[in-house]
């Protein structure tokens, strides 16, 4: 692994310090319980991520401290007062808790919600539309799908009205990654041909999540430590090849890294595991990101029992990101949450929501929102090396 790493950093002569990023530069999407955690990420870091994609989960803070979550599924949403959603946000701005809302104007949000979903109560999830547009938004919705709870594609899953529980994949014919993609880079995104298979000449690496989390400082403070930064990144990643891709050869991470799926396990690996969150991570690079440009980066968010715990990488390879990544130049994030009985509770491997890592899981410091914020900038240094490399 550590032949590919060195391939990536030899021409590296500038400190590796991650640059300040554009207003467009991060944005969020998720279905079920990792649209919920868009909320929570968008209003949280509203400075830095300009955008969420909210595909049938609840709206931000809808499930208080574990007391409402029940009615944020099922309904009826006559129960669920928009107002005191606002109000929470506010109060917790007010303390410090989360950027500062006004930062949301004019993002572009998109929010979706199957007609048959009997999962995510369609009255629920269509509160995002209002709760966003106190905060004036650029909000899209669709709403008129007959579509269950499942993440649409146009040639994957199971029947568009049914309830997938292999994948929550749904092939509706309508490719859904695209178009919430499409709204939040503002319209312009090349959409990938239907019916013929996309040339990934990117490279998809699986990380250590932990590693990512915790970076050593010379990743931030950009000291003259290549070697320390080649054997940090041999340690913490890994190229990952779906069985239907062919080897690329272009880009840093190049075919000198052996085909690993799983990264060497960090000491450190502990600390995510104690918020729920998986030992890895997937992350794609398209072929141009590897290539010395500046890319922007999506984060998408698996729902409950699809993660990687669940389903392996079949949410990131099949969920349609990738096509529309390679492109149009974007990198994608797939943080993975795991499966945990006790300390924390969370027997479906789904996003906190409602409180079962910390009390304050909305926040900015909670666990999980600390953790995937975390992630962003580790993975906007490395693109900055491939710029700096080129």
């Amino acid at each position: 692994m550590q032949r590919g790493i060195i391939t990536l950093f030899v021409l590296i002569t500038v400190p590796l310090v991650a640059a300040k990023s554009p207003r467009t530069d991060v944005t969020v999407s998720g279905l079920s319980s990792g649209a919920a955690m868009a909320t929570q990420l968008h209003f949280a870091f509203s400075k830095d991520i300009s955008g969420a994609g909210v595909l049938a989960g609840p709206p931000y803070y809808c499930g208080g401290n574990g007391m409402t979550v029940a009615l944020c599924m099922s309904g009826p949403a006559l129960y669920v007062s928009v107002s005191v959603l606002q109000s929470k946000i506010n109060s917790y701005k007010s303390a410090g808790s989360i950027d500062d809302p006004a930062n949301i104007a004019n993002d572009p949000v998109y929010v979706f919600s199957g007609k048959y979903d009997t999962v995510a109560y369609p009255g629920v999830v269509k509160l995002n539309k209002d709760l966003y547009a106190r905060f004036n938004a650029n909000v899209k919705t669709n709403f008129d799908m007959a579509a269950h709870h499942g993440f649409p594609t146009d040639n994957y899953g199971t029947k568009c009205s049914a309830l997938n529980k292999e994948s929550f994949i749904n092939d509706c014919q309508f490719n859904m990654a695209y178009d919430v993609l499409n709204h939040l880079f503002g319209g312009d995104l090349i959409k990938p041909e239907f019916g013929l298979k996309s040339s990934m000449a990117g490279q998809m690496l699986v990380f250590s999540q932990d590693a990512f989390i915790n970076p050593p400082s010379f990743l931030s403070t950009g000291e003259n430590a290549s070697s320390a930064i080649t054997q940090w990144l041999g340690k913490s990643m890994a190229i990952h090849y779906p069985t239907s891709w062919e080897r690329s050869v272009k880009g840093f991470f190049n075919q000198a890294m052996p085909d690993v799926t799983i990264p060497l396990k960090e000491k450190t690996q502990a600390r995510s595991l104690s918020a729920s969150l998986d030992e890895q991570g997937f992350v794609y690079f398209p072929s141009a990101c590897t290539n010395g440009e500046k890319c922007p980066i999506h984060v998408a968010l698996h729902g409950c029992q699809q993660g990687k715990y669940y389903v392996d990488d079949v949410f990131a390879v099949k969920a349609g990101y990738l096509e529309v990544a390679e492109l149009n130049n974007i990198i994608v994030i797939f943080p993975q949450v795991a499966r945990s009985l006790a300390l924390p509770t969370n027997p479906m491997g789904c996003w906190d929501w409602w409180g079962y890592s910390s009390l304050y899981y909305a926040t900015q410091g909670a666990p999980q929102m600390a953790a995937v914020k975390q992630m962003i900038d580790t993975v906007r240094m490395i693109n900055n090396a491939f710029v700096a490399a080129k």
